[in-house]
């Protein structure tokens, strides 16, 4: 890691990026910066994935929105944006308006989160 970044959390081997400057791993055009998060988990002032999955089985720390067709909004660090298309049904549960989602939510074989993890850090 270079001068400046820092793990997410201590026991994590993947890095996070405090400069423009580190954004070399996995690259500007992959690495988003800004993300729709569905209103029913926003808890705190950021979005957070857990890239350090066992085996498969992710964590969903926080949930993508799925407004836009079961698609959310991610703008990258080269300037990009894209919407993204979410797969896994366990990435969109029910909205129900005024009723707090449950985060850090185990989920076994998730291809959006895998997808989403590959393009927030890299070891």
């Amino acid at each position: 890691m270079g001068e400046g970044a820092r793990k997410w959390k201590s026991d994590s081997t993947f890095q996070s990026y405090a400069t423009t400057a580190q954004l070399t791993r996995p690259g500007p055009s992959t690495l988003w910066v800004f993300i729709d998060e569905r209103e029913d988990g926003i808890n705190d002032g950021w979005f957070a994935t857990d890239p350090d999955n066992q085996q498969g089985i992710y964590t969903i720390v926080d949930y993508p929105a799925s407004y836009h067709n079961r698609a959310g909004g991610l703008s990258f660090a080269d300037g990009h944006s894209e919407i993204h298309k979410w797969k896994d049904g366990g990435t969109i549960p029910v909205l129900r308006p005024g009723v707090l989602l449950p985060l850090n939510v185990l989920s076994s074989g998730n291809v959006d989160m895998q997808w989403l993890q590959e393009r927030s850090t890299a070891k």
